[in-house]
């Protein structure tokens, strides 16, 4: 696969904290995604922002086989990276104007607009919500339109921090299913890198995995070679669901089973991604869903 990106000897120290941020070597490869979990402080959003092109710091940096240095043209460079921060930042106006104008800034002409808008809009699923503006949409469609911007100038890197956060699980799925296909679906190369607290929101989705704790990177590699706990303990709500047939489902499954006020604990071997794809096969559609595993405490404790 292409290498979209690569850092070698990655350093950014903070001064006045003391904080460091170090990475060894990273490679981000076109129709992957690379997933980036720590817990808050911990220099997540430092790593992506350096990518992004956001934050100097010190290393060997190589954008689209190309080494990047202090006579990099960066305007030249960000223009094929699409960068979505944790706060995204308030548009005014219907998202259509939205896209319209930043379609003309492309260079993307007057004749083609409406085509090329169409066809984001419908495998985004932002069709009949083009006419709305911020006030009128939730934080996933915000996201789901954010994601539209950034893909009419069509970037070759996407940086996404923490781009779950504050979403519910099925709108998680929905746009987790969105980066899949858009990677099934591009002509040409792309890479992805996200960024969570918890590794359960994006598991099902990333090809590589890094977990950072106080700047350093304990792992930096494939998720299936972590040995992780057997058992996993899941909390979780359904919409209108006979409490009796859901738990004579679970019971059937092999599901240890808690009742918890109107949750349910579920204990089971099966991973994240695994369960609620289950669930989803049988029509149980989740309100609420945590996941109180240990699976990856050991990496963040001490």
């Amino acid at each position: 696969m292409t290498e979209i990106f690569k850092v070698e000897n990655l350093k950014k120290k903070f001064n006045r904290s003391g904080f460091q941020l170090s990475v060894d070597q990273l490679s981000l490869l076109a129709g992957s995604i690379t997933g980036v979990v720590g817990e808050n402080g911990n220099g997540k959003t430092t790593l992506l922002d350096i990518i992004a092109g956001e934050t100097k710091a010190n290393g060997q940096f190589h954008y689209f086989g190309i080494e990047a240095n202090s006579h990099t043209n960066w305007l030249e460079l960000k223009n094929n990276i699409g960068f979505i921060p944790q706060r995204i930042p308030r548009w005014y106006g219907t998202l259509e104007q939205n896209l319209v104008i930043k379609a003309a800034l492309e260079g993307i002409s007057a004749d083609n607009i409406d085509g090329e808008l169409d066809k984001l809009l419908d495998f985004l699923g932002l069709q009949e919500y083009r006419k709305l503006n911020w006030t009128e949409i939730s934080t996933g469609y915000r996201l789901r339109f954010e994601l539209a911007r950034i893909l009419i100038g069509n970037p070759r890197l996407l940086v996404l921090d923490e781009p779950l956060a504050n979403l519910d699980i099925n709108t998680q799925q929905k746009f987790l299913s969105d980066l899949k296909k858009l990677l099934a679906k591009k002509d040409y190369p792309l890479a992805v890198i996200l960024s969570s607290q918890q590794l359960h929101e994006i598991e099902s989705v990333a090809d590589q995995m890094l977990f950072i704790k106080k700047g350093e990177v304990l792992y930096n590699g494939n998720l299936a070679n972590i040995s992780l706990d057997e058992e996993h303990v899941y909390e979780l709500q359904l919409n209108d669901r006979d409490g009796h047939d859901t738990e004579t489902y679970f019971d059937s499954m092999g599901y240890k089973v808690c009742i918890v006020g109107p949750y349910y604990q579920i204990t089971t071997k099966q991973s994240v991604s695994i369960f609620l794809k289950t669930l989803s096969d049988n029509d149980m559609e989740i309100k609420y869903f945590r996941n109180l595993s240990n699976s990856t405490k050991r990496f963040f404790n001490n």
